[in-house]
């Protein structure tokens, strides 16, 4: 077999397409059987019993942190349960199985996501161990002011909407491949779409895992999950390969032919998203963001009893690379076997709509049970995990932003208002339960939010090569503001937390410019920066202008701060990358945009540095100070003349 006439992946694909519109008139060939369905059940059942044995908790500390006595091994488990995703089961298998995809995203998992998780365990975790803290952004707040830590869990709750609602919306596309028929049927009855039923199926066990038992109960469930997931990675690949006519000679004979297997990719340009550069630079960097201040891991490592443990957890938790490599050598075979029985029907129909379906359509038509119950089992159980624990970060960030300082406003008790652990006497038994059924209710809330979001994603699908890129992407968009937060706080000569609260959104709206281009996003961006500049007049130069020593820095910080905005609309328009197409032909260059592994640098890069540039300078922050010091005493005496 040569290389040529293997290297036509598209041909086969469309070789049975039709130009007829997609009408769901055709059931798939394949269907699932009792025994493929008592294997899924048994292995949500079991998972939600550990759930909830493990997840009886009474104390915020327990719903939030676990107590911080679970063992090292089992949040490195979960930590890999949850970085295991659906976007991994599912959507790595297209990246390789694609026209042109072969295994060069590897080096993202085994190159930058490494490096970044010995970063996060020797320098991060260190820091976050000083002191008991719930999230990285209390760390922020101790360090910057409170205004940080709202921007930063703000930031980390708008990530996680755009981030998981793209998880929730892979698995949804599973599902409706599996469940094709009867929820055509429901579909028909309710008027609802398919895709909203399955987001609705699927979001609806995801917070009941999380209702049961807040970090514990994610924990351990997760624990069950790590096992499943690599018997399901195994399951398909071995499932693929027993199906080439000439067995692991046809895959490997493939894999190379076709450089399906091809693992460095050294291209310098940065639209690349899977070279070795991106991976190095880039996706490390990224990867510190992901591990170290993103709540959804970062919540996993709190729950350690130590440094040591922590550092323990993180490190170990690499061994995700493994089941990474597992399904991406799925796409290889499914390559192979689709190269010589391409698709037709509805399971064609199906493919031409969304190209990250192409596994599950595998596992229905041509696996057989009850190793199809298990794949799939392992895919949705990917999905509830990574839905479960980031429904439990968003309760934590609500009832840190919104509820206690609402008790506080109620009370007027400091102590409602703390979520430090111990900060409420031993027997205030009542307002524990209060906060965990806030946290639950915030729980539910969440979980409405995120099906929300993985419905707007349809719409957004088009704009990216494949839903784990349109995933990945989304996270960047916040990833780089909520990094550059840690290293504004872990300077040694701290600044004022005042200029990060200007410098995170525009971090946001950099990002966005520089990932998508076109008239709508020009448009946007000219009415951010005009937005903006006004808000920065009317709540810094009018009120801090009238003060004669902080003119000449305000005015310094307004030129820069009016010189990125106006640079924004221009970056839109014109920051592309020119890349050719084909090496060995004559130059053909095409411009495109930035790559979403360099999101996170650039995003970081621009919220530091504008973090320090706004931020009011030392001399200004002495004299407010000093203002401020010389009220107390005719403070002090107007209160004692009215003391009772």
């Amino acid at each position: 077999m040569t290389s040529s006439s293997v290297f036509q992946p598209s041909k086969p694909l469309l070789a049975r397409a039709s130009s007829a519109p997609l009408l769901r008139v055709n059931s798939l060939g394949g269907s699932f059987a009792v025994l493929d369905w008592i294997v899924v059940a048994g292995v949500l059942l079991v998972t939600t019993i550990v759930g909830w044995i493990a997840g009886r908790r009474g104390s915020i500390r327990e719903y939030f942190l676990g107590g911080k006595k679970l063992p090292w091994w089992a949040v490195s488990a979960s930590i890999v349960a949850t970085e295991i995703s659906a976007l991994t089961l599912v959507s790595v298998p297209f990246l390789v199985f694609k026209p042109g995809g072969n295994c060069t995203y590897l080096q993202i998992a085994v190159i930058g996501n490494v490096l970044a998780r010995l970063f996060v365990a020797w320098i991060l975790v260190p820091a976050w161990f000083e002191r008991e803290i719930y999230s990285p952004y209390e760390y922020v707040e101790a360090r910057l002011g409170i205004r940080a830590r709202q921007v930063t869990s703000g930031l980390f709750a708008l990530g996680s909407v755009l981030a998981q609602g793209a998880r929730l919306y892979l698995t949804a596309l599973v599902l409706e491949v599996v469940l094709h028929d009867e929820l055509a049927g429901i579909a028909a009855r309710t008027h609802l779409s398919s895709l909203a039923l399955s987001i609705g199926i699927i979001g609806a066990f995801a917070v009941l895992w999380t209702w049961i038992g807040g970090m514990a109960s994610v924990v351990w469930t997760d624990v069950v999950l790590f096992v499943v997931f690599p018997a399901a990675a195994a399951a398909a690949l071995f499932a693929v390969g027993g199906q080439l006519d000439t067995g692991w000679t046809r895959f490997a004979q493939v894999g190379i032919d076709a450089h399906k297997l091809d693992f460095l990719d050294f291209d310098r340009s940065p639209a690349r998203a899977y070279s070795f550069w991106a991976a190095l630079l880039a996706s490390s960097w990224g990867g510190i963001g992901a591990y170290g201040m993103d709540q959804l891991m970062a919540q996993r490592v709190f729950c350690c009893g130590s440094v040591r443990e922590a550092r323990k957890a993180l490190v170990a938790s690499s061994i995700s690379v493994l089941v990474t490599v597992l399904v991406a050598l799925v796409g290889v075979g499914l390559f192979a076997w689709y190269e010589r029985h391409p698709l037709s029907g509805e399971a064609l129909a199906l493919y031409r709509e969304n190209g990250d379906r192409i596994l599950p359509l595998f596992v229905v038509e041509h696996v057989k049970s009850p190793w199809k119950g298990l794949i799939v089992a392992g895919i949705f159980a990917a999905a509830i995990s990574t839905l479960a624990g980031v429904l439990t970060a968003l309760a934590q960030t609500g009832v840190a932003n919104l509820y206690d300082p609402f008790r506080l406003r109620a009370t007027g008790s400091r102590a409602a208002g703390s979520h430090a652990a111990g900060s409420h006497a031993a027997g205030d038994e009542d307002h524990e339960r209060r906060r965990v059924r806030a946290a639950r209710l915030f729980v539910l809330l969440a979980g409405i939010v995120l099906c929300g979001g993985a419905l707007a994603m349809k719409r957004a699908r088009g704009d990216y090569a494949s839903v784990l890129d349109m995933g990945l992407a989304m996270a960047g968009l916040t990833q780089g503001a909520l990094l550059a937060s840690f290293f504004l706080a872990w300077l040694p000569r701290k600044p004022d937390g005042s200029g990060f609260a200007w410098s995170a959104p525009l971090s946001v709206a950099w990002v966005f410019a520089l990932a998508r281009h076109g008239p709508v996003e020009e448009r946007v961006c000219w009415a951010f920066a005009a937005v903006f500049a006004l808000l920065w007049f009317g709540l810094r130069v009018l009120p801090e202008g009238r003060n004669p020593a902080a003119r000449s820095a305000l005015a310094r910080s307004t030129a820069w701060l009016l010189l990125a905005l106006a640079l924004l609309p221009w970056a839109n328009a014109h920051a592309l990358v020119p890349v050719l197409n084909d090496r060995l032909a004559p130059p053909d260059w095409t411009l495109q945009p930035l790559a979403w592994p360099w999101y996170v640098p650039a995003g970081s890069l621009i919220a530091f540095v504008f973090g320090l540039l706004l931020a009011r300078p030392a001399s200004s922050l002495s004299a407010r100070a000093a203002t401020v010091a010389a009220k107390p005493p005719c403070n002090a005496s107007r209160s004692s003349s009215h003391s009772p």
